[in-house]
């Protein structure tokens, strides 16, 4: 039975987690969250800008672009439709790399004044199984982000990653407690990266403290290949020497 309540939201617990394309729960997930003072608008910049991964992402410091719907732009950002290769650090000995697609990215969405809906984004993306040629059945895994815009204008950040089929098992044997940490490690290299940029939320905290609901809004280019060529490694297995 899939997780809920506080169960769901506890980062300790590796149990299943619904997410759109696995309403299961699947075999296992990993999560984490964090509170980030900063505007949504902050966060969802710096999770879609993979160009700038490399600042502050110590678990996937670098994203390839293989496919893009716009791949024109002089400046790439993930959306709906991109095709990826992770370049994965689950130590700093094991590095490896995971083809991940783009399935769904909201607009922003934020408060309206003086409502009390949650106003919660999500973005999220799967292993791509037809790039690295391994059916549904034998792995599946889609990553969520949520991100939701507090009453005081900061932001809850919650994510995590559900997998499923023959495979999932042995995935959660031989990297279950690596995934769990390297998750917290993204949670928190987000918050600091955001916090920490100049105009951003570092700048906003102190503006709350004061009791102000003001903000200020805020590339390292995209790695991109023309086409996806074999022989690049699936999810979870070792990257070849750079």
């Amino acid at each position: 039975m899939a997780l809920s309540g506080s169960a769901f939201h506890d980062a300790a617990n590796m149990g299943p987690r619904t997410c759109h394309s696995i309403p299961s729960g699947g075999t296992f997930s990993v999560y984490s969250r964090t509170h980030i003072q900063a505007r949504p608008q902050e966060v969802y910049d710096a999770l879609l800008d993979v160009g700038r991964w490399p600042e502050w992402n110590s678990f996937v410091p670098r994203v390839t672009i293989t496919s893009h719907p716009q791949p024109h732009h002089a400046h790439l950002r993930m959306e709906q439709g991109v095709n990826m290769i992770f370049h994965v650090r689950m130590s700093p000995t094991d590095h490896q790399t995971s083809r991940e697609t783009c399935t769904h990215v909201d607009n922003l969405r934020t408060r309206e004044s003086g409502s009390s809906l949650p106003a919660v984004t999500r973005v999220r993306w799967d292993l791509h199984n037809a790039a690295i040629m391994v059916p549904n059945f034998v792995l599946k895994a889609q990553r969520t982000h949520e991100i939701e815009e507090l009453a005081d204008g900061t932001t809850e950040y919650r994510n995590w990653e559900t997998f499923a089929g023959m495979l999932a098992r042995m995935v959660r044997k031989r990297y279950g407690g690596a995934l769990r940490d390297r998750f917290a490690d993204w949670a928190q290299d987000l918050k600091r990266y955001v916090e920490g940029r100049d105009g951003g939320g570092m700048k906003m905290a102190e503006r709350s403290a004061e009791g102000s609901a003001e903000g200020t809004e805020g590339p390292v280019g995209t790695e991109r290949v023309k086409k996806e060529g074999r022989g690049v490694s699936g999810t979870l297995r070792p990257a070849q020497p750079a």
